[in-house]
């Protein structure tokens, strides 16, 4: 009689959901493919918001051991959005044997294509958990337990490491970490900003949007926007360009609290990380925003604004404006918009835009968990 082995996923909220959603129902056949046929393998998902609010591996092992004894599960497969850390580099995953628990740090691979990735480690800390614990060998001649074979073709520019933690690591008795530790903690920010999502908090900005094209185009009227982008150097529009989006990021972060301050229950390390990956994730928001208002306005220029008129008032001596003049011209309404846009105006939603902060998202959790009666502590 076929063996039936059940294998619990419990993911952190948002983008770990997702991926265990889309990954659940092809992960049985590739248990069968890659680790033993002769079993009858069942995936199971458990949202759980604890999964992407506990901020070390101990607690992550503890809560999924809870909910895997629980279900009744063989082995539990944790997916936070939470960065881990250790000495030796960034940790993409840690396993324990006794426990039948593994857990996975989605934002150490860092952007997208993700899913496959995230599949792969699946796989690999299942397969070290079935051959540990049964005290069995890989049938495909070890690739899954000693070679590391499916991580280390998804990793090729940062290679993986597999290592005994210290003793006093007790919750962990594998650990599946990045080298070398800079090229890792960047793939891990880069990661942590695909997790905050920058295209969610992109509606918030129809209101500003709207004000700062209107201010743009009221502009257009006048000859002296014409004069000065006939005038300016280049360097003066990419001063503007810069300085408009920095001050409209400075605005949104101050004006929206999104600034993860000093406190007695977070690390500075992971404050530091936190903040690092809410000022890039503003700055892929805003310079998105920023292309589409550029767009915008230079559709308008090039509809509105004759080029023997604009060498006339521009004063080009006869010269026929040619298109550069004109994206010239969008370019500096677009840089002044963006300054009137922001003043005096505010994103529309403050939930999305506060969402992406980690520790935001983490407060949330652990309210979600008390409305519904979990220990967060468990």
């Amino acid at each position: 009689m076929m063996k039936n082995i059940t294998v619990g996923l419990i993911p952190a909220p948002e983008l770990p959901e997702r991926i265990a959603a889309k990954l659940a129902g092809s992960l049985s056949e590739a248990f069968n493919e890659m680790i033993d046929g002769d079993i009858s393998w069942e995936v199971n998902v458990y949202r759980d918001p604890l999964t992407g609010a506990a901020e070390n591996v101990d607690k992550l092992i503890e809560r999924a051991e809870e909910i895997k004894e629980r279900n009744k599960w063989d082995y539990t497969v944790c997916l936070t959005d939470l960065p881990i850390f250790s000495k030796r580099g960034v940790v993409l995953a840690d396993v324990n044997d006794q426990k039948g628990v593994a857990q996975i740090s989605v934002p150490a691979f860092g952007l997208p294509p993700v899913k496959q990735r995230v599949k792969a480690a699946i796989i690999q800390v299942v397969g070290e958990l079935y051959f540990r614990v049964n005290g069995k060998t890989a049938k495909n001649n070890g690739s899954i337990t000693e070679n590391d074979t499916l991580l280390k073709k998804r990793f090729l520019f940062s290679p993986i490491r597999k290592v005994t933690p210290p003793e006093k690591i007790a919750k962990s008795d594998v650990r599946f970490i990045l080298k070398p530790k800079q090229f890792g903690r960047l793939k891990l920010l880069l990661g942590m900003t695909h997790a905050n999502r920058p295209w969610s908090i992109l509606p918030s900005f129809k209101h500003v949007m709207a004000i700062a094209f209107a201010t743009g185009a009221y502009g257009l009227v006048f000859p002296t926007l014409w004069k000065l982008s006939a005038s300016y150097g280049q360097n003066r529009f990419w001063i503007l360009m810069l300085t408009a989006v920095v001050g409209m990021m400075i605005w949104i972060i101050f004006a929206h609290n999104l600034w993860e301050k000093p406190s007695s229950k977070s690390q500075r390390k992971l404050r530091l990380l936190y903040n690092a990956a809410t000022l890039l994730t503003i700055t892929v928001a805003v310079s998105v925003y920023y292309g589409m208002l550029f767009l915008l306005f230079l559709t308008a220029v090039a509809f509105i604004v004759p080029p023997e008129l604009f060498s006339e008032v521009a004063g080009l001596e006869k010269k026929i404006a040619g298109f550069n003049y004109l994206v010239n011209l969008a370019w500096l309404v677009t840089s002044i918009a963006t300054f009137a846009g922001a003043i005096g105006s505010g994103l529309e939603s403050e939930k999305k835009v506060r969402n992406i902060m980690y520790g935001y998202r983490q407060q949330l959790r652990y309210a979600e968990m008390d409305y519904y009666g979990e220990d967060k502590d468990s």
